[in-house]
């Protein structure tokens, strides 16, 4: 791209076209820290209805007569939807000549890949970061006036306070643990009891634990205080979770709000992320504006979130909010 002449817009997308592989998606960018401990579901355009299957039991004693009176289990339908997404670029391409030239000098960018790519790469690497921070917190508004990020679909945690409010998670169903606030005296001692407490089939898998940093740093200080440490050794950032025999992998994320001691317990395979295509999630595109010496693009993709199952053989969430504004006791 030539900053001293117009904006050939064809030339920026016959760039994209011939580079294009090389770009990089949201969900491998900013994003990937949260969505590679969950499951994509693909080919998804309005929403899908997940089918789990919960709790069967077929097996009985012989006694040389067929009763067929078991079930391989109970389909627990959960749904999936995915809300359409923009992420808009219009701006001054001559302001970020200095970052690409940084970039190519850092060895970030490869020399042979032109500015063009580059300035897309760029726009797609802010929409990902963006939407680090709305998995968690988005709610989805059917307002027109509402146009932010995290009204466009349900995060995760909207999902679970829908759930708590109607029901169906819940102290009766075993996938809810209250037990008051999580401090450093007793931060470890809380999630190895919340794990312990759960259903047995939930105990033996490899589960995950996503917890706030604020809650990890509880979590590092508790250790710390437990331990009898040699001088200068450091034990922030403890990864599994002490007394689980490597089983609960304590996942802690800034995408949760500052002060927030909700915890979440489940598989990666049950924490899942929806979309149309993957492509659709690098598909930064190019288009005339006007302004001679303005670049504008554009990129629009579905997408939601959601539990397959929040039975207690697959999920469990304590009684904290996501705000951080303490009970979700109802």
């Amino acid at each position: 791209m030539d900053l001293t002449k117009p904006i050939d817009i064809q030339a920026v997308n016959n760039t994209r076209i011939e580079y294009g592989d090389l770009l990089k998606g949201l969900n491998m960018m900013a994003a990937q820290d949260i969505l590679k401990d969950c499951y994509p579901s693909l080919g998804i355009q309005h929403s899908r209805v997940l089918g789990k299957v919960e709790h069967g039991a077929i097996s009985s004693k012989y006694n040389g007569v067929f009763v067929g009176d078991k079930k391989q289990g109970t389909i627990v339908p959960r749904t999936i939807n995915v809300y359409p997404v923009v992420a808009e670029m219009a701006d001054e391409p001559e302001r970020y000549r200095t970052s690409f030239i940084a970039d190519v000098a850092g060895n970030m960018w490869n020399k042979a890949h032109p500015f063009e790519l580059w300035l897309l790469q760029y726009g797609i690497n802010l929409a990902s970061e963006e939407l680090y921070y709305a998995l968690f917190n988005a709610k989805r508004s059917n307002s027109d006036a509402k146009l932010a990020l995290t009204d466009s679909f349900d995060g995760w945690f909207h999902i679970i306070d829908t759930d708590i409010a109607a029901g169906l998670i819940g102290a009766a169903k075993n996938n809810y643990y209250a037990n008051g606030a999580i401090t450093r005296a007793n931060a470890g001692d809380y999630l190895v009891a919340m794990w312990r407490s759960r259903h047995e089939a939930l105990r033996v898998k490899n589960t995950i634990m996503w917890l706030s940093e604020d809650v990890g740093d509880l979590y590092d200080d508790w250790y710390s205080d437990e331990h009898d440490l040699p001088p200068f050794v450091d034990t922030a950032g403890q990864q599994f979770l002490l007394g689980t025999n490597g089983r609960v992998r304590l996942r802690r994320t800034g995408a949760f709000p500052s002060g927030s001691q909700r915890v979440i317990l489940t598989t990666r395979e049950n924490m899942i992320y929806g979309c149309d295509k993957l492509e659709d999630l690098k598909s930064m595109q190019a288009f005339n504006s006007g302004n001679p010496y303005m670049f504008t693009a554009t990129m629009k993709y579905v997408f939601g979130t959601q539990f397959v199952s929040i039975h207690e053989r697959e999920f469990a969430v304590n009684d904290r909010s996501g705000d951080g504004s303490g009970s979700t006791s109802y």
